[in-house]
């Protein structure tokens, strides 16, 4: 008889299980009384009538199972029996239900089959006696009377079916998959040992127990032999037949909770190992240390920035496997409940170098493993970056500065040049109107002339228009290379725009390092009557200024090298510039005879912010990579060899 207003009592410590099941429940009608603990639960028994109770397996001290034995022992106002319903996260499925079946537990339901349990509910309020199902037992025995004092001894234990021989019993096997089989060897048509030899086939771990009246130590063999569990010998009393049969269904029990602990075993090896994995694949050091401060874990990074293996860190101090360790008081402060500490860009000596790391500790609510760990991140390179990217902008603002300068400079540049030209023309005898005015003035305009060019004025007028129109070239290609027009292209011969790079490159000079590119002897091989190139010519010749520069810089840290070094230096840097006339284009290169790259540097040479050398912002070559390709469908490209040299070369193609 179902109950209109039942008392549910609601078992667990998970407020979002218990959330779950509340709203499962609530449109069931009646009171839900919640326990957090078996304590709890028993307290609310001694007090009131509870009518269901819903469980999880884990309630603290006094568990489930006590819990059961207790509520059906009858002591409490509650009826003895009161249904019981386990659901549950974590449990090993023919164990749990094994033992759930011995105390009296209803039903055992698993936490993502809970969708179910409004139905279940109401089932156990309508009949509180049902529960868990028997095993069920086959028996198959031609007599039917022997068959019947069978079903008689078991039906209490087993929910017992009958099969008058052996082809009647393989078909009601496959129809209900019986969990235990009672065979007679002596069988009309087919033979018990035949029978056994198809349930072997169809189930060989199916518990089968021979039952015959002929027993010996030759055929107890043989049957155990071909699969059987057990056997037995008639006539038996029901003690024995019980025993048996309980025997064979524990050696199943057993059997199938071996092989599901196995399983578990295995997914969590499976899970330790992914778990493994990730930590070892993580691009950090991560150190774990208990409340003692011994080290737990000690992940690939660790190894191999400490040179220690993991096997001979753990279990001792991190002092003693890191003397130099900073942030044990960080460490302590976490452990006891300060929260995440952080330490940012900690400087440190690594492999013979200065180094920065970031420090992050992460405390651990885990009393048996760690209780933190230690997460150290190498952070050099970014500092870098960020050191190159400010210097980058500073370079920005002063290109920008520097072109205003040469805009502004080329006015009193040109009225330089011209107002020279417009001197030497008064001083040249080939000129009338300078004539005349000698005459007028009774001046001997030979002898004047010879004033001048014995005192060398001649010669310095020129050179000032040289070194003002050269000055004017220069600004000239200064302002078209820093120009930020529309991108246009036109053709062009890209033997001219490399002899504008160099213009502009040998006019560059470091007052930091005393650097002046005329240093560099530079030889030149251009393929005649070279085909033009689409292209912009300011981006063009910044590529080829920016190579320039590159290979100078590494030839001059060479120079510097053997210049220091007790040897007289012979090292002369050298540039050798070439222009080929290819199938389909146009190809320039840039040899230099500097000590050359390693590999991992050529992979990484034409990367944003990748620098072999202290100076500079590391975004030249990528600059220039991404005009060459993504602005002119062009290839860009480095050779090296280390003490040899480094040729850089650019393919742009052909109108």
């Amino acid at each position: 008889m179902s109950i209109s207003q039942p008392h549910i009592l609601l078992i667990t410590d998970d407020s979002n299980d218990r959330q779950r099941l509340h709203i499962l429940l609530d449109p069931l009608g009646g009171r839900i009384s919640v326990a957090t603990s078996g304590t709890d639960a028993i307290n609310i028994f001694q007090s009131d009538v509870v009518d269901l109770v819903i469980t999880d397996i884990n309630i603290g001290s006094f568990d489930v199972w006590r819990l059961t034995r207790i509520i059906r022992s009858g002591i409490y106002p509650s009826s003895k029996e009161t249904p019981i319903i386990i659901v549950t996260h974590t449990w090993c499925e023919r164990i749990t239900e094994i033992t759930a079946r011995e105390f009296g537990v209803n039903q055992l339901l698993p936490f993502d089959d809970c969708h179910k349990l409004p139905d279940i509910v109401k089932l156990l309020l309508k009949s509180p006696s049902t529960g868990l199902k028997k095993h069920r037992l086959l028996v198959i025995e031609d007599h039917l009377d022997n068959a019947r004092l069978v079903q008689k001894m078991l039906q209490n234990r087993f929910d017992v079916e009958l099969a008058a021989d052996g082809e009647t019993g393989l078909a009601a096997w496959k129809e209900r998959q019986h969990e235990l089989v009672l065979l007679d060897i002596m069988l009309p048509r087919m033979s018990g040992s035949e029978v056994l030899k198809e349930f072997v086939v169809l189930n060989p771990a199916l518990p089968v127990v021979i039952m015959t009246a002929h027993a010996t130590m030759e055929l107890a063999r043989d049957l155990m032999l071909s699969g059987a569990a057990d056997f037995i010998t008639k006539p038996f009393r029901a003690e024995e037949i019980r025993k048996v049969c309980d025997l064979a269904v524990r050696r199943d029990d057993y059997l199938v909770s071996n092989a599901q602990f196995a399983d578990h075993m295995d997914n969590l090896q499976q899970l330790q190992n992914l778990l493994g994995n990730i930590i070892d694949s993580m691009p950090s050091v991560l150190i774990g240390v208990d409340a003692q401060e011994k080290v737990m874990l000690w992940n690939k990074d660790a190894e191999h920035v400490s040179g220690l293996s993991a096997r001979d860190t753990k279990g001792k101090l991190l002092t003693e496997v890191w003397p130099e360790c900073c942030v044990i008081e960080d460490i302590r402060i976490a452990m006891k409940g300060g929260g995440v500490q952080h330490r940012r860009k900690v400087p440190c000596h690594w492999e013979d170098s200065f180094r920065f790391f970031n420090i992050t500790i992460y405390p651990v609510q885990n009393e048996e493993f760690c209780r933190a760990i230690i997460r150290i991140d190498d952070v050099t390179e970014q500092l870098l970056f960020e050191k190159r990217i400010v210097q980058s902008e500073k370079m920005v603002s002063l290109g920008q500065l520097s072109a205003g300068v040469a805009h502004e400079i080329n006015n009193p540049l040109a009225a330089i040049v011209q107002n020279t030209q417009a001197v030497k023309n008064r001083l040249s005898a080939d000129v009338e109107p300078n004539q005349r005015v000698a005459e007028a003035l009774n001046l001997d305009f030979s002898m004047l002339r010879q004033y001048l060019e014995q005192r060398g004025i001649l010669r310095q007028l020129d050179v000032i228009q040289e070194s003002g129109i050269r000055t004017a070239k220069l600004l000239e290609n200064m302002l078209s290379f820093t120009h930020e027009g529309s991108s246009q292209k036109y053709p062009h011969n890209l033997a001219d725009l490399l002899e504008r790079a160099i213009d502009l490159a040998t006019a560059h000079f470091s007052l930091q390092r005393k650097f002046d590119f005329r240093q560099v002897e530079i030889m030149r091989d251009y393929a005649p009557g070279l085909s033009f190139v689409k292209c912009d010519p300011a981006q063009i010749q910044q590529v080829f200024y920016n190579l320039l520069l590159n290979g100078a810089d590494v030839m001059e840290e060479k120079y510097r090298l053997q210049e220091s070094s007790s040897e007289t230096p012979s090292y002369q840097p050298r540039f050798l510039v070439r222009v080929l006339d290819k199938e389909n284009f146009v190809r320039v290169e840039i040899e230099d005879n500097g000590p050359g790259m390693t590999e991992v540097a050529q992979k990484h040479i034409f990367e944003p912010f990748f620098a072999t050398k202290d100076s500079g912002s590391g975004l030249g070559l990528s600059i220039s990579y991404f005009i060459v390709t993504k602005n002119h469908d062009g290839h860009i490209g480095v050779e090296s060899k280390l003490g040899v040299g480094t040729t850089f070369y650019v393919e742009l193609p052909k109108i």
